[in-house]
């Protein structure tokens, strides 16, 4: 796959400290490379070490979470009418720059999805996520934020969540229409300190509260 044709999306909220090196990172690694990178209502200088690092770079006034922070990404790229896939990549660096690298190449024209899948689950609630995935639709891990997605996907579907399915939505309704994905193991470098995600009890239980809304839009769409 041409890099011309690809968007990198970041959404990135204060991560000042590290968004200059992913974003150096992947120049490294794919020179030229289109970065956008989604400063999600930062409190620090996120927006600002994207722009001297070479991203485009779109400010949000208030923070509106993960999911928000990507689609405004989707809305960018489509906008600048020159993009067929977008990629998503963590801002704190977790996705090696050589994984997204590796699914940029992999991907071909006929494919609408590839969906990134890390060694291990990070919370039991993602290993059962991944359990239901894996039986119905040979995902292993639907939870790994590093995937390529074809564009048009998103303008068709208009929306890359309307619940919280902790980025999920987007992904599964590409399955549900029956169109080409790959998966592909890809090498994750976990913080050293606390999870932006959160940890314990009410992340997992978000998760699982997740899961039960997925199952109830895979029964609606495979019904329509």
């Amino acid at each position: 796959m041409e890099l011309s044709k690809v968007a990198v999306i970041i959404p990135a909220y204060n991560e000042a400290t590290s968004i200059g090196s992913v974003i150096a990172e992947l120049n490294d690694y794919m020179p030229g490379v289109n970065i956008i990178v989604v400063d999600d209502g930062s409190g620090d200088n996120t927006a600002k070490e994207a722009e001297t690092a070479g991203a485009t770079v779109v400010t949000l006034t208030t923070n509106q979470g993960y999911a928000n922070a990507i689609e405004q990404g989707f809305i960018q790229a489509l906008n600048q009418g020159c993009y067929q896939y977008v990629v998503t990549v963590d801002a704190d660096g977790q996705h090696h720059p050589k994984s997204v690298k590796a699914m940029i190449e992999l991907a071909q024209n006929t494919d609408d999805l590839i969906i990134g899948q890390r060694t291990r689950a990070a919370r039991w609630s993602e290993w059962l996520f991944g359990l239901y995935f894996n039986a119905k639709f040979s995902v292993k891990d639907p939870l790994c934020g590093l995937r390529l997605y074809r564009l048009s996907m998103f303008a068709k579907y208009g929306a890359f969540e309307t619940y919280d399915s902790i980025g999920t939505e987007l992904m599964t309704w590409i399955i549900l229409q029956g169109k080409c994905y790959k998966t592909l193991d890809v090498e994750i470098r976990y913080r050293a300190d606390k999870p932006r995600f959160g940890t314990g009890f009410s992340v997992n239980q978000r998760i699982f509260k997740s899961l039960l809304t997925t199952l109830s839009f895979v029964k609606r769409h495979q019904s329509t």
